[in-house]
């Protein structure tokens, strides 16, 4: 099984969303490998900057990295987690969308990936199980996202004060929420701490409950 996240607009939790996703996954007993094609998933997990090469070196277009680099380029984080940095922050010439799908098709351990805002290729859409779109009940989210192809999955992050409701989101996309995560001071907490790996079952488990 994989899952790509992403998001019509930023500002949404996708990041956090994705890693607390994939730290559950790992601390219930999946192996799973997290990719970062947006640069923050360190600073959420408390890390410390990676200075190695990661993903989008892998991906530049005259790589000649196999499907195997992918994990031993990866970081041995906790509990059965691998965390596969951006490392440079664009891709040199045309990205190997295609090698990525077959690394992924043929893992052996579950692959997580954060898009956030970033385009999906085709080549990558057809590699995962699931698309999970992330979004608020925000009009400027439901508005891009309308207009987007639609997610397998969606999340919502539930934010007091919004005039739109849940079943708007759902109304809106056409589809059955999948996940309802509050937006809660106690997550921004854990985040500006670095607490997040050892507090995801705690702010995340229960409404996570169908992986």
């Amino acid at each position: 099984m994989s899952t790509i996240f992403m998001s019509p607009k930023g500002g949404n939790c996708t990041t956090v969303t994705a890693t607390a996703y994939a730290l559950l996954l790992a601390a219930r007993g999946t192996p799973t490998l997290l990719i970062d094609l947006c640069g923050d998933i360190p600073a959420a997990l408390g890390m410390a900057e990676p200075t190695s090469p990661g993903i989008n070196d892998w991906l530049r277009e005259h790589s000649t990295s196999d499907a195997q680099a992918i994990m031993t380029m990866g970081t041995e984080f906790d509990n059965g987690l691998i965390v596969l940095h951006r490392g440079s922050p664009f891709v040199e010439g045309q990205p190997r969308w295609a090698d990525l799908a077959r690394a992924i098709s043929s893992s052996p351990i579950n692959v997580v990936i954060d898009a956030g805002i970033s385009f999906i290729p085709e080549e990558l859409r057809q590699a995962v199980s699931h698309i999970t779109m992330v979004v608020k009940p925000c009009y400027l989210s439901l508005r891009r996202a309308s207009r987007m192809q639609r997610p397998t999955e969606l999340f919502v992050v539930c934010e007091e004060g919004r005039a739109l409701t849940i079943k708007d989101v759902g109304h809106v996309l056409g589809m059955p929420v999948t996940c309802e995560v509050p937006y809660t001071p106690a997550i921004s907490r854990a985040v500006d701490a670095g607490m997040l790996p050892s507090r995801a079952e705690q702010l995340f488990g229960p409404y996570m409950t169908s992986m």
